[in-house]
C-alpha cells in the first residue's frame, strides 16, 4: 500500500514538471544566430570607413588620409590632370595644399556618410564632381581615388610656385601624358645625345615615350629645385641649372615651352 502511495506521488511530480515545462516559452532557433547580429553590418563598416575619411579631410590629416587608400591611387588636380600616386609616401610627399584645396573640403564635408549608399558598380562617392571614391578591396573599405577642385579649372596656373611644383610632380612621376597638356606647342626638346626635336603636339610628345623624354639626371635635377626660391625674368622661369625645363607665361597661365636633359 505504502509503495502504491509512493508510486502515485512520483507519477503526480512527473506530470507536473511536463505541465510546467510546456508553459515556458521555448527557444527560438535562431536565439544563436542573434547575439551574431549585435557585430557591425557591411553597411555600416561602409560607412565608418566613409567617415574616417571624411574626418580625415576635416582635420586635413594626410597622413590619416594616405593610410586609407588603395595603391596606385588616382589623383585627379585641380587642373584637371590625372596621375598615379605608387605608394603612401608619395601621396604625402604632395602635401596638404595639393589635396585639402578649400573646394574640395566643402565638397567632401557637405556628405552625410551616415546615410551613403554605394552605386551600382559597388562603388563609394563621397561628395559629386569632385571628392573621393572608396572600393571594397579585400574586405577592407579603401580610397581609390581623389578628384581635386581648386578655383584653376583649366590646364594652366597663374601661380608661379604652385606651377613650378605641378611641374615637378608631372617630372617625378614621369607622367608624359600629364606633361603634353602642360607643354605650349611648339616645344623644343634638347636631347642628352646632342639633338634638338621641336615637337609640334601633344600627340607628338606622347610618340616619343616616357624613356625618351624623361632621364634620370633631369627628374633628380628638377626635384632638387626649391620652387619658392624660383625668379622670373620676361615671363619666363628656368627649372633646374643644366637639365631641366622653362617656363612661359601664355594668356595668363604658366606652361612650359623647353625641356632639356
Amino acid at each position: 500500500m505504502k509503495t502504491q502511495k509512493m508510486i502515485m506521488h512520483w507519477f503526480l511530480a512527473f506530470f507536473c514538471a511536463l505541465a510546467f515545462a510546456a508553459l515556458l516559452p521555448s527557444a527560438p532557433a535562431y536565439a544563436r544566430t542573434r547575439k551574431q547580429s549585435s557585430r557591425p553590418s557591411e553597411e555600416m563598416k561602409m560607412r565608418d570607413a566613409a567617415g574616417e575619411v571624411q574626418k580625415a579631410f576635416s582635420e586635413k590629416d594626410l597622413e590619416a588620409l594616405a593610410k586609407k587608400c588603395a595603391y596606385p591611387l588616382t589623383l585627379v588636380d585641380q587642373n584637371g590632370a590625372s596621375s598615379q600616386i605608387k605608394s603612401r609616401k608619395a601621396l604625402i610627399a604632395l602635401g596638404s595644399q595639393a589635396i585639402f584645396t578649400k573646394e574640395t573640403l566643402e565638397i567632401v564635408e557637405a556628405v552625410n556618410t551616415a546615410k551613403i549608399q554605394a552605386d551600382a558598380g559597388k562603388n563609394l562617392q563621397i561628395g559629386e564632381g569632385a571628392g573621393v571614391t572608396m572600393k571594397r578591396i579585400n574586405g577592407k573599405w579603401k580610397v581609390t581615388r581623389i578628384q581635386v577642385k581648386g578655383s584653376q579649372a583649366s590646364g594652366k596656373t597663374s601661380d608661379l610656385v604652385q606651377a613650378a611644383e605641378q611641374f615637378q610632380r608631372t617630372f617625378y612621376y614621369r607622367d608624359l601624358e600629364t606633361l603634353s597638356k602642360q607643354c605650349t606647342y611648339p616645344v623644343k626638346i634638347y636631347l642628352s645625345d646632342g639633338s634638338i626635336k621641336d615637337i609640334a603636339s601633344a600627340a607628338q610628345l606622347m610618340e616619343l615615350g616616357e624613356s625618351r623624354v624623361f632621364t634620370d639626371d633631369m627628374v633628380n635635377e628638377v626635384n632638387q629645385i626649391d620652387a619658392s626660391g624660383l625668379k622670373e625674368r620676361e615671363q619666363r622661369v628656368q627649372v633646374g641649372a643644366i637639365s631641366g625645363f622653362w617656363m612661359t607665361k601664355k594668356n595668363g597661365g604658366w606652361m612650359i615651352d623647353t625641356i632639356v636633359q
